[in-house]
C-alpha cells in the first residue's frame, strides 16, 4: 500500500491566507500553503496516484523518485494588481507545492509514467511480477 509522507510542524502558525480590506486585496502570507487533493487507486498490477493541479503547466511540474520516495513539486503564481486593475477578492491558493509518497516494495520504479490532463496529474506504477523465492540449494560433502 502507498503511504503518503507529509509534515509542517509550522502550519498550526500560519497566518489566514488572504485577507480583503475595503476594495484593494492584499495577501497575508508571501507563500500560502495548499495542498491539492490525492487519490490512490490500487489494482493487481499498478498503482495510480491522481493529483489535482488545476492552473498549473504541465511543464511545471517536478517528479522525481530517489530511494523508493516518488515526489511531486509544482508551484502555482499569484495573480498581481498592476495600474489597469486591482484585485478585489483572493481565494485561490498560491505557492510552492511538494508532495512526497513512499512506494512499497512492489512497485516498479523504472515504469513511472506521468500524464497531465485538464488539471489532473495522472502517475501509474506498474506493480513488480513476485519472484521465484525458492530455490534448491545443492548440499556436497
Amino acid at each position: 500500500m502507498l503511504r503518503t509522507v507529509y509534515y509542517d510542524p509550522f502550519r498550526v502558525f500560519a497566518p489566514p491566507s488572504r485577507v480583503v480590506k475595503g476594495a484593494e486585496a492584499t495577501h497575508a502570507d508571501k507563500e500560502a500553503y495548499w495542498r491539492p487533493e490525492v487519490d490512490i487507486v490500487e489494482s493487481k498490477d499498478h498503482y495510480q496516484l491522481l493529483l489535482d493541479l488545476p492552473g498549473i503547466d504541465p511543464q511545471d511540474i517536478e517528479v522525481t523518485e530517489e530511494k523508493n520516495v516518488l515526489s511531486v513539486k509544482a508551484e502555482r503564481a499569484r495573480v498581481e494588481s498592476d495600474e489597469t486593475h486591482q484585485l478585489s477578492r483572493v481565494e485561490r491558493k498560491t505557492g510552492a507545492y511538494q508532495r512526497q509518497f513512499t512506494l512499497p516494495e512492489d512497485a516498479d520504479v523504472d515504469s513511472i509514467k506521468a500524464e497531465s490532463q485538464h488539471g489532473v496529474l495522472a502517475l501509474t506504477i506498474n506493480r513488480k511480477q513476485p519472484q521465484e523465492t525458492i530455490r534448491k540449494i545443492e548440499v556436497t560433502r
